[in-house]
């Protein structure tokens, strides 16, 4: 098993991947959890770059949330299948309506499967949106990046698509 902390990053294996992001629920507090098709500029070129809660399954399936639940989001993500103008997909976390931070999620982690896991600090973090990692395709190969990068006024990947 690769253990990652934030900037480190590791070769995926080829073919597709299962990737559960766990964490510790916080009571009276909504997190959502989010994976985003980039492109080079690292933004989205629209809805169906974006795979969340209300659309599961986007690009025909390369990229599916297939489990959500309280302290639990599960995606499969087939990185062979995206086109060249697909740079990288990111995975999000965000507290809905901003009623708490992440500093009040004890346990925070991505497994991708093959051997990955990144285990994100969350201590003294005042920031309600957080990137917590990335697939990036480095000279025709992906690779999986630990970001843990927080946004206290929220983070938007689309800045032409109202999330």
């Amino acid at each position: 098993m690769t253990t990652l902390k934030p900037g480190g990053n590791a070769p995926v294996a080829p073919g597709q991947i299962r990737v559960d992001v766990n964490y510790s629920p916080v009571p009276g507090a909504e997190i959502d959890v989010s994976a985003f098709v980039l492109d080079a500029a690292g933004k989205v070129r629209d809805d169906d770059d974006m795979c969340f809660y209300g659309q599961p399954s986007v690009l025909g399936g390369v990229l599916q949330m297939t489990d959500s639940s309280a302290g639990r989001t599960v995606f499969t993500l087939d990185p062979s299948r995206l086109g060249l103008a697909v740079e990288k997909v990111a995975l999000a976390a965000t507290i809905h309506d901003n009623k708490a931070s992440f500093e009040q999620v004890s346990r925070l982690s991505v497994t991708v499967s093959g051997g990955i896991e990144a285990q994100l600090p969350t201590a003294g973090m005042k920031e309600t949106a957080l990137i917590l990692g990335e697939f990036y395709r480095r000279q025709g190969e992906w690779k999986f990046r630990c970001v843990a990068q927080g946004f206290a006024g929220g983070w938007n990947p689309c800045p032409n698509i109202l999330v």
